[in-house]
């Protein structure tokens, strides 16, 4: 891994070169991934220093999205059950919003994935990360309900909520408390 630095900090960094006609900057984990043209020739110091504002900025909210995590998950804890335990339980969250919501499920999967929860195809074909298998029941029905839903309305937009509001009216917290426990995988991972 590459380093840099930026104002006070010093910051990690990897250079992916691909087929993209623009510079593109990603920051996860508090990390920098830059996404060159395959033709890129210049200096990639430069490069970074061009926005080491943006870069900046975000590392410094980062830093205090995790403060505030760290806060907020003090007295919360991962679930440890069973792969048949967790199997079962999303067998029966399946079964009750398949029928609840008129949808079809062809084919269910679970999958480490990185970035997301779950994903829905339009084919019906559901994936659901095996983290989940650390979550309280109540958020992974959530998560069920959500890519469910999206078997009727597959992006995000306000038909889609109206759909999750009539079984979760407080999704927003949902999201929230899924956001804690995102953290305490991460960070127990």
């Amino acid at each position: 891994m590459l380093k840099t630095k930026i104002k006070d900090r010093e910051i990690e960094y990897t250079v992916d070169y691909r087929k993209v006609k623009y510079i593109r900057y990603e920051l996860r984990g508090g990390k920098l991934r830059l996404i060159l043209p395959k033709r890129y020739d210049g200096n990639i110091e430069e490069c970074i220093h061009k926005k080491e504002k943006w870069i900046y900025d975000k590392l410094v909210e980062y830093d205090e999205v995790n403060v505030k995590l760290e806060e907020q998950t003090r007295n919360i804890y991962l679930i440890q059950r069973t792969e048949k335990e967790f199997k079962n339980i999303t067998n029966r969250f399946f079964e009750k919003y398949q029928n609840q919501l008129n949808v079809n499920v062809k084919r269910i999967q679970y999958r480490h994935m990185t970035t997301k929860w779950g994903s829905c195809s339009s084919l019906g074909n559901v994936t659901l990360s095996k983290d989940l298998i650390y979550l309280p029941e109540d958020l992974i029905a959530y998560i069920i309900y959500h890519e469910l839903a999206h078997l009727i309305i597959l992006d995000h937009s306000d038909k889609f909520f109206n759909i999750i509001k009539k079984e979760f009216p407080d999704y927003k917290s949902y999201d929230s408390r899924l956001n804690e426990y995102w953290y305490l995988i991460k960070k127990e991972g």
